[in-house]
């Protein structure tokens, strides 16, 4: 009787284990396809010398432009201000239907300065242009 009982608290606590690591998987794919699945809001902040602010603003509109005829694209914004040293400082975000696009959008974007023999490591260091970038998510209702 003890071993019947002993086996059977063995077999619910290995049954409840294995439970318990299926839902952690199941939860962690669901998560995984919900990111993949939630918009990308890719913004971009640049710090642009006044005197780099034509060339700069020429190279923006021909991304922007580029970047309007990709697959998964849905919507494009930008912001500028004059900070206290005189900088331009640019934003622009641009709202993607999903990671894997953004991850595409991306690619494609490094395809079309390959062929245009656009360096924009070379551009920024060049006008002494500062950027950060960072990819956000929708935030979830507070």
């Amino acid at each position: 009787m003890k071993t019947n009982l002993l086996i059977g608290i063995i077999f619910l606590t290995l049954f409840g284990y294995k439970t318990n690591a299926q839902s952690a998987t199941i939860n962690s794919e669901i998560e995984t396809k919900k990111s993949e699945n939630m918009q990308q809001i890719f913004i971009d902040k640049f710090i642009v010398p006044e005197q780099s602010k034509q060339e700069f603003l020429e190279r923006v509109t021909i991304n922007r432009n580029f970047i309007r005829t990709l697959n998964g694209f849905i919507k494009d914004e930008a912001y500028e201000r004059i900070d206290e040293q005189g900088n331009f400082v640019f934003m622009t975000i641009a709202v993607w239907e999903n990671e894997t696009v953004l991850k595409k959008a991306k690619e494609a974007v490094q395809a079309q300065y390959k062929k245009e023999g656009f360096d924009i490591a070379e551009m920024f260091a060049r006008l002494k242009i500062t950027m950060d970038r960072n990819i956000y998510k929708e935030s979830e209702k507070l």
